[in-house]
């Protein structure tokens, strides 16, 4: 999801909402409650698994808006 759609979606919220990340893995499901939104710079990755990771550093050639999350 790129910035502009996140954006759309959320202004369509009352702007009083709470927002969580709901993670389901399995028959585990977890929420997190956000913390920080910020840009990094870095490196993105493709691992042997075909997923993505992103390596930071300084010198990175890219920069991704990066969300700061923990458990609830």
């Amino acid at each position: 999801m790129k910035v502009k759609e996140l954006r759309d979606t959320l202004s369509t919220f009352d702007g009083e909402m709470l927002v969580y990340v709901y993670w389901e893995e399995g028959a585990d499901h977890q929420y997190f409650g956000i913390d920080d939104v910020a840009t990094q710079t870095g490196t993105p990755v493709r691992l042997d698994n075909e997923k993505v990771t992103f390596e930071f550093g300084k010198d990175g050639p890219a920069t991704w808006v990066c969300i700061s999350i923990s458990p609830e």
